[in-house]
């Protein structure tokens, strides 16, 4: 390491840690009003509260929940022990938790970035993924799993890059690998996509195989979702999703070996003097293209006549065809490559993947069967409530998708935004053009390809060091995981790997474009290489002439250098002086508040119920953490056992609360009366009092 580099990298440290300790030490109202201020953070908080004191995995001491991503639980336990002497102690100490893990995310963003572009690029992505406010809202103040996702995600592109692509993974690498595709993916357990991903860009590095496939895979799966909402429209088309899901699989296992066997995967051959107009080698990839999608369309149609599936449109299929055609067709022309000194070694291949997979494998059986023994269900419950609630296509927690910049992560409003802060930066372009998205977004899409064709040698060695096309299919299959199936209740939050994409495809245009200032690779190594006095030797030397002619040169390339870390420097205080004040201002010091209730809510609760009173709410994770005397039973089922969430669907969720003893509900009322709830609690609820928009039921049953 470089001494600049470990100069950036620990004053990146103390400038994150010295402003999150400012927040930490402030005013304890801060947290509950103005840093942690979502239900789902206080899911994790109470729950670990609750573990730490010996009640089990419980939001309300009574059901058992799994409602959680695994790793970050594991953290926050520790954490929130100490909520039994004070319950602001584990959030300062959770703040900094959190900002720790940020810096540390930079620092590791730097090292990846620098090793293949400029440090004034690697600078610029450091420091804009721990200043930006939007990443910064989304992914560390919340204090929710986010931040450790894009911690371990980091760490996990950090060791691909560094692997050698002609040298077998040593047992210790292998591991790491195994293991860091585990954090990732028990830090989120949506990140699965992209780990199951990665084990094929691992074991294909330095075959031109790679990047193709990463091509094909985001090709065919945009064309299984796209082709069949084209063909029913939206919200039309969640009648036909698991048709959708079911094309997206087929195309993956058909049409990825077809290419392979028709030896689409392969360098691409020495070009010769002859130039036909059509080569043999575009027959064939027109050829395999039609087969493998008509060997779909035929299965497709088989299921549909035998009733195993519940319908598609048969005009879905060749608009499948057409996209698929191009698509990949534009795969092979952007990821054109020189014939390849490394060949498939499918004996490595095979051992290397047994490691990788059995690792990631093994862990997740036992995460399923961990499930399945204490909680009764292989995955979290609140997957599955929030997949019921899209299934109802409209209930309290979301209409169905019903425009085409919704379906794909285009649109600004939460859980729709599935690209992070570049879609409302798209978006605020957009508005200020007066032009509509899609001509704004084909705009930034043609200046974007002009620079990377421009300098397509080095935009395809650092896409691929940085790894680029995994980012991208990972992200693809994640966002239709989601909008493809109408799952609703999705959050901003929910995008790490594109929030994570975007700040290294912003790196790599910083580079791109300010290449032409920082002169020539000789010239940027030259400098490196020797310092002014070395420079003056060689003038006085008897080279003297041609010195000072390539002294002129290396000095203005020199003075380009300057210019671009001036520009990098201006990009990097447009992110911290903002981001500074905000927290400044977000959390103020004093106790202007001391004596007065954390949330105006809770001496109404407190006031108008019994000690020890069960309390149903449709959210609650902030009233259960701060309430005293007091527990919260969670309604949505979002952090409730896996019991209570077939008795909501099948109707009878009054009954399981009568179960449990629940004393009072205290809720909106004509969110009791809509889907998912359907009036299931009136039966034995009579009102006694109101807060607000909400009522307080006496449950009498």
């Amino acid at each position: 390491m470089t001494r600049f580099s470990r100069y950036f990298e620990i004053s990146l440290v103390v400038i994150v840690m010295a402003i999150h300790l400012y927040a930490a030490l402030s005013e304890a109202h801060n947290f509950a009003t103005s840093w942690f201020i979502r239900d789902d953070a206080y899911y994790y908080f109470k729950v670990a509260q609750n573990i730490s004191e010996g009640l089990g995995s419980t939001f309300d001491g009574i059901n058992p929940t799994n409602g959680y991503h695994p790793l970050w639980m594991l953290v926050c336990i520790p954490i929130f022990a100490l909520a039994r002497f004070d319950l602001i102690l584990p959030l300062r100490v959770l703040l900094l938790v959190s900002a720790a893990v940020s810096a540390w995310t930079g620092v590791l963003l730097f090292r990846l970035v620098k090793r293949t572009l400029a440090a004034s690029a690697a600078v610029l992505a450091a420091a804009y993924w721990v200043f930006d406010r939007s990443i910064h809202y989304n992914v560390t103040q919340f204090g929710l799993e986010t931040g450790l996702t894009a911690l371990t995600l980091t760490a996990f592109l950090l060791a691909i890059s560094n692997l050698k692509p002609d040298s077998p993974l040593s047992p210790r690498q292998s591991l790491t690998l195994g293991l860091l595709a585990v954090a990732m993916t028990f830090s989120r357990l949506d990140t699965v996509f992209l780990a199951l991903l990665a084990g094929a860009w691992i074991l294909l590095r330095g075959t031109p195989l790679r990047a193709r496939l990463m091509g094909d895979a985001a090709v065919i799966v945009c064309a299984a979702f796209v082709s069949v909402a084209a063909r029913t429209g939206l919200p039309a088309y969640f009648t036909y999703a698991r048709s959708a899901v079911v094309l997206a699989a087929l195309g993956l296992a058909i049409q990825i070996p077809i290419f392979y066997f028709a030896g689409l995967y392969a360098s691409r051959p020495p070009t010769s003097n002859l130039q036909l107009p059509v080569t043999n080698l575009q027959l064939r990839f027109v050829a395999a293209s039609l087969l493998g999608s008509a060997l779909a369309a035929s299965l497709m149609i088989g299921l549909l006549s035998s009733d195993a599936l519940s319908g598609l449109p048969r005009s879905a299929l060749p608009v499948y065809a057409g996209i698929v055609l191009v698509g990949a067709g534009l795969v092979r022309a952007l990821a054109r490559s020189r014939p390849s000194k490394v060949g498939l070694d499918w004996r490595r291949i095979f051992r290397e993947g047994l490691v990788y997979y059995g690792i990631l494998g093994g862990a997740l059986a036992a995460y399923m069967l961990f499930n399945k023994w204490m909680f009764g269900t292989f995955t979290p419950v609140s997957g599955q409530i929030k997949a019921w609630w899209g299934s109802l296509q409209g209930s309290t927690y979301g209409n169905p998708i019903s425009t085409w910049a919704e379906f794909l992560g285009l649109d600004r409003e939460e859980g729709t935004n599935a690209w992070g802060p570049a879609i409302i930066s798209i978006h605020d372009l957009s508005a200020w053009l007066g032009e509509n998205l899609w001509l704004t977004l084909a705009l930034l899409l043609a200046a974007g390809a002009l620079v990377f064709f421009l300098n397509r040698k080095r935009a395809a060695r650092a896409a691929v060091s940085l790894g680029l096309p995994l980012l991208l299919t990972g992200s693809l299959a994640q966002m239709f995981y989601y909008n493809g199936q109408g799952y609703a209740g999705s959050k901003d939050w929910y995008w790490v790997s594109q929030m994570l994409m975007f700040a290294l495809l912003g790196a790599l245009l910083f580079d791109l474009l300010t290449r032409p200032l920082r002169g020539s690779k000789k010239q940027e190594n030259f400098n490196a290489n020797n310092t002014n006095e070395q420079i003056a030797q060689i003038e006085k030397s008897k080279f003297a002439p041609f010195a000072h002619s390539r002294n002129s040169r290396l000095k203005i390339s020199m003075s380009g250098k300057s210019l671009a870390w001036a520009l990098a420097s201006i990009l990097v205080l447009a992110c911290l002086v903002p981001f500074a004040t905000t927290v400044i201002k977000r959390m103020p010091w004093g106790a202007a508040r001391a004596g007065q209730p954390y949330m105006d809510v809770l001496p109404f609760l407190e006031s108008n119920t019994e000690a020890g009173a069960l309390i149903g709410m449709t959210g609650g994770g902030n009233t259960a953490y701060f309430i005293e005397g007091r527990a919260i039973v969670n309604m949505d089922g979002l952090i409730n056992s896996y019991d209570y969430h077939l008795a909501l669907r099948a109707g009878r969720g009054g009954d399981y609360m009568s179960g449990v003893g629940l004393d009072y509900i205290f809720s909106n009322p004509n969110i009791l009366q809509n889907a998912p709830y359907n009036g299931q609690f009136d039966k034995w609820s009579l009102r006694v009092s109101e807060f607000g928009k909400k009522d307080l039921l006496k449950y009498q049953p």
